[in-house]
């Protein structure tokens, strides 16, 4: 009897602690991290856009080709959303994020050449991903969806004989893009729920005139048909509310 229970001790003292077993799955492998549930995000990035535009009178372009400007600038961004892990190594989610900054450039009425200084300050979106795990801990996405965006109006140079200025616009459009997301465990510090993502994205917005208008009457006059399309590059933190780190068997 001795012998046998000295056996079972031993025995006993070979198996692995029951929290170990439980992080095991039965192939005796790690299992996938649950990447389902909310998040919230916040970054940042750089912007740069260009646009096609020509001087509209009344609904018919000046004779002349359309000129092309372009603008660059910073912002930031803030976002939230929802995924659904499938299959098991598929991603689905939906999300809304606004992009704050001032991507600034050049507004141009080719026929009388009058331009001035427009900024696109705000960028809404709202759209869909789909994505594959890599890794248990890297996502690779694809998204697209509604995109809305907003420009300044400015003064025009040189300064006319009646001194003019173009309305701000706002305008609606689609985007799609793509990017990768990950968790920070790779720094070596444990962070249950953070993420980051890099992300590109490509916006096409409908044209759409800008009206010019007399300074010192707000009489109407001409506008400058204005049709931007916006390129974004953004870096962002996420906070994942199931307890990333929460595990699939």
């Amino acid at each position: 009897m001795r012998v046998l229970r000295a056996a079972g001790i031993v025995i006993v003292s070979m198996l692995p602690p029951a929290a170990s077993a439980a992080d095991m799955n039965a192939a005796g492998q790690a299992p996938a991290r649950d990447w389902s549930g909310f998040y919230l995000s916040a970054g940042g990035g750089f912007g740069w856009w260009s646009a096609d535009q020509y001087t509209d009178f009344g609904g018919f372009p000046a004779p002349g080709p359309s000129e092309q400007t372009t603008g660059s600038g910073g912002f930031a961004t803030v976002g939230g959303g929802y995924d659904w892990q499938f299959a098991p190594s598929w991603l689905a989610g939906a999300y809304a994020d606004a992009q704050f900054g001032d991507i600034r450039g050049t507004i141009r009425a080719p026929f009388e050449q009058y331009s001035g200084t427009t900024s696109n300050r705000l960028n809404l979106a709202a759209g869909l991903r789909l994505g594959v795990l890599a890794t248990p801990d890297v996502l690779i996405y694809a998204n697209g969806g509604y995109s809305h965006a907003e420009f300044t109006g400015s003064g025009l140079d040189p300064t006319p004989l009646v001194p003019l200025s173009v309305a701000g616009q706002h305008y609606d459009g689609w985007f799609v893009g793509g990017g990768v997301e990950n968790t920070l465990d790779f720094t070596g510090i444990a962070s249950p729920g953070w993420f980051m993502k890099t992300e590109y994205r490509f916006a096409d917005y409908g044209r759409k005139s800008a009206g010019m208008y007399v300074d010192a009457t707000g009489a109407p006059d001409s506008a400058i048909a204005f049709k931007p399309k916006v390129q974004t590059l953004s870096f962002s933190l996420v906070y994942r509310f199931n307890e990333a780190g929460n595990t699939r068997f």
